[in-house]
């Protein structure tokens, strides 16, 4: 195998690699905010928002300098934006258990 084609191949690993772990990253960060959403406990509501948040800062860090296709983009894309409006619903919770 040629140095090109050996390069071209590993290259395409990466980006396989980096999807596979910023959906990961994103999917924890939801369930995180699913058990948040389902506690009674501020404080357990508190740490998993904090972790939700944690993975999610994970998964945007490496998508700096992606170069995924329109399917890869399409898919992180609608993940992030259940992933925001899931935030939003753990912040407004956090707010009434406070009160």
């Amino acid at each position: 195998m040629r140095l090109r084609e050996k390069f071209e191949k590993l290259a395409s690993r990466h980006n396989t690699v980096k999807y596979d772990f910023i959906v990961a990253e994103l999917d924890l960060a939801i369930t995180f905010c699913d058990v948040a959403l389902a506690s009674q406990d501020r404080t357990k509501l508190r740490r998993n928002s904090e972790h939700a948040r944690r993975a999610y800062k994970s998964a945007r860090h490496f998508l700096e300098d992606t170069d995924f296709s329109s399917s890869m983009k399409d898919a992180v894309h609608q993940k992030i934006t259940k992933l925001k409006t899931m935030l939003r619903r753990v912040d407004r919770r956090e707010v009434n258990l406070a009160l």
